[in-house]
């Protein structure tokens, strides 16, 4: 662990990135225990407060786990059917997105039953400014996040925003990953589209599937793009 002092505004967010990054360069392995609060409080110079934070979000990141009366470990990945583990941030990804592609046309269907005419507006706006900041990489990131929390917003159910704002926090903390990865700008605006189209519709088997092709064709994009990536990563 570096001796770094971190002294910014948001200092668990710089927690954060520092056990990634012991993570990912094999200094903190799968099945590690973390080092005591104490130790990196000291080394770190953070507060216990900030420090909690920091592990709240890598738990939600899939990177740790919390293991009552024992403490807190890097979490092993699953096994690849070739007995080949792939990077743990990498499986993170694929497990946020395993998820979605349960949550989300839930989401979109449930849009297109409740959606009142103010929500088909903002919606609209979204895909206006899609299209015109297409090859920003971070813009399309901030408007694929205020898409999909427009559509759960459409709901007008609360869980299902606290759903995406959820997802979408873990999404934007590897945002550059992701959005490199997933090159086919065009194909993401016209899927948007299609779903914005099913919703105003009132056409809730439209939405949800379409909503469907468009997560899996994400998922399976960021799988072979992974998968292809795993060798050159590997410690």
């Amino acid at each position: 662990m570096t001796e770094r002092k971190l002294k910014h505004t948001r200092i668990y967010e710089q927690v954060v990135e520092e056990v990634k990054e012991l993570i990912s360069s094999g200094k903190l392995g799968q099945g590690d225990p973390l080092p005591p609060e104490r130790k990196l409080m000291d080394e770190l110079g953070v507060s216990r407060s900030s420090l909690r934070e920091a592990f709240r979000v890598l738990e939600l990141m899939g990177l740790i786990e919390s293991i009552p009366g024992k403490g807190r470990f890097v979490r092993k990945p699953r096994l690849e059917a070739d007995g080949k583990n792939m990077p743990l941030e990498d499986e993170a990804i694929l497990e946020l997105m395993e998820a979605r592609r349960v949550l989300d046309p839930a989401i979109a269907g449930a849009a297109a039953m409740h959606a009142l005419p103010s929500d088909l507006t903002r919606i609209r706006r979204i895909l206006s400014n899609t299209e015109r900041h297409l090859d920003s990489l971070h813009a399309r990131a901030q408007f694929d996040f205020d898409f999909h929390l427009l559509l759960a917003e459409a709901t007008h159910n609360f869980v299902f925003v606290n759903i995406v704002k959820m997802t979408f926090n873990l999404i934007m903390a590897t945002h550059e990953r992701i959005y490199t990865l997933l090159s086919d700008k065009q194909a993401f605006l016209n899927e948007h589209r299609l779903i914005y189209d099913a919703i105003v519709d009132h056409d809730k088997a439209g939405a949800a599937a379409l909503t469907t092709r468009h997560i899996d064709r994400i998922y399976k994009t960021l799988q072979e793009s992974l998968a292809l990536e795993v060798p050159s990563r590997q410690h």
